[in-house]
């Protein structure tokens, strides 16, 4: 038997119990009972099921070790990004490295009133980790439990912590975590990968059998925002002997509100038209309509296209002329003063007909990048 006693309270416990001065080099997370309060309950290191890791996560991580042992007080930051995109495996990548540099890592998975003065009252370095803090410290009725955080992160406890919140949407975290990097020193956005990333990891994961759709999983990771989730899941699926096209078609990876299309115009007469910018609901069933200019002369076209109607080809985004639409609105050859020629012109305009529309990914400076 073991008696531990804490202010006036007597505890007996087994004899298994033991007692620390510090908490032992391994992962916690926070857990509340009504009736005793907080407690840390011990659970496995976050584990990286990653044999290679692609982008900069390890050369970040270790910035992140470097600056907060050189830090005298609290030390944060922030991981922002799409879901799949990579915040999720940063961090487990830095819970190791804190565990090898001899930090304890707590998670915390649900907000609960006054866990930060549950966390302040832990006087020793640690790193705290918030999945999705967004969501779980999210508004609640007659409370912001962001808001509560705040002297939690400023550091007015005795403890120096590292702390690591990851969001999907910044817009929801509260307006003093943003900007202040007096609270949170960086903010680290994880970006999507790149071509040369892409062709790394198709070149690991794919069987050498499928070596030859590498290029085109490249162009089709021009038309989205390509994420590592999609990447795992296209390899699955190719790996398994399925085509591109066919992967492509039936993965649920096309829809992105993020996302705008450089749309181009193929007329069956050969003359191209394009729009810029432009936002596509992938499963939307009815027509949208658009309007593309030529260039060269700045004439309108107005187009419709039924967008679930989009497929894949060479792993680009396109759409067959069946699906497509023009409207001529007579308003455009008000210039033409002869009636008689204003209705023959009309009339021809009436009698185009598109052969193809496809679409590219918006460039930052709306640059047209036709796919190869």
């Amino acid at each position: 038997m073991n008696v531990v006693n804490a202010g006036s309270r007597f505890q007996i416990y087994g004899e298994d119990v033991k007692t620390y001065k510090r908490l032992p080099i391994m992962s916690f997370e926070v857990s509340f009972n009504k009736m005793t309060g907080f407690f840390l309950v011990s659970r496995p290191d976050l584990s990286i099921n990653e044999e290679k890791i692609y982008g900069n996560h390890e050369e970040k991580v270790n910035k992140v070790i470097k600056s907060y042992k050189c830090s005298t007080r609290n030390f944060g930051i922030i991981l922002s990004g799409q879901k799949g995109i990579g915040k999720s495996l940063f961090a487990r990548v830095l819970a190791a490295k804190a565990i090898e540099n001899g930090l304890p890592v707590i998670i915390v998975n649900e907000y609960i009133p006054g866990i930060a003065n549950f966390l302040s009252s832990i006087e020793q370095e640690v790193v705290v980790i918030f999945d999705e803090f967004e969501k779980t410290f999210g508004e609640v009725e007659h409370s912001d439990p962001q808001e509560e955080m705040l002297s939690l992160f400023d550091g007015l406890d005795n403890g120096k912590k590292l702390f690591v919140i990851t969001c999907n949407e910044t817009r929801k975290l509260n307006e003093y975590l943003l900007n202040r990097p007096g609270r949170f020193h960086y903010h680290f956005m994880i970006n999507y990968p790149t071509e040369n990333e892409i062709r790394e990891y198709l070149k690991d994961k794919l069987s050498p059998d499928y070596y030859e759709v590498i290029n085109s999983i490249v162009n089709f990771s021009r038309t989205i925002n390509m994420t590592y989730d999609y990447l795992r899941a296209i390899v699955f699926e190719i790996n398994q002997g399925y085509s591109l096209e066919e992967t492509l078609n039936d993965l649920n990876i096309t829809q992105s509100s993020s996302v705008t299309f450089n749309m181009t115009v193929t007329l069956t007469s050969g003359k191209v038209y394009t729009t810029y910018g432009r936002h596509i609901d992938l499963a939307e069933t009815s027509y949208e309509w658009y309007d593309a200019y030529d260039t060269k002369s700045d004439n309108r076209l107005r187009f419709a296209i039924i967008p679930s109607k989009i497929t894949f080809r060479d792993g680009q985004l396109y759409i067959k002329g069946e699906n497509t639409k023009i409207y001529v609105d007579p308003d455009d050859y008000w210039q033409i003063e002869d009636e008689d020629e204003r209705k023959a012109v009309i009339k021809k305009a009436e009698s185009q007909s598109i052969k193809e529309v496809t679409f590219q990914k918006n460039t930052p400076d709306f640059t047209m990048k036709y796919l190869v």
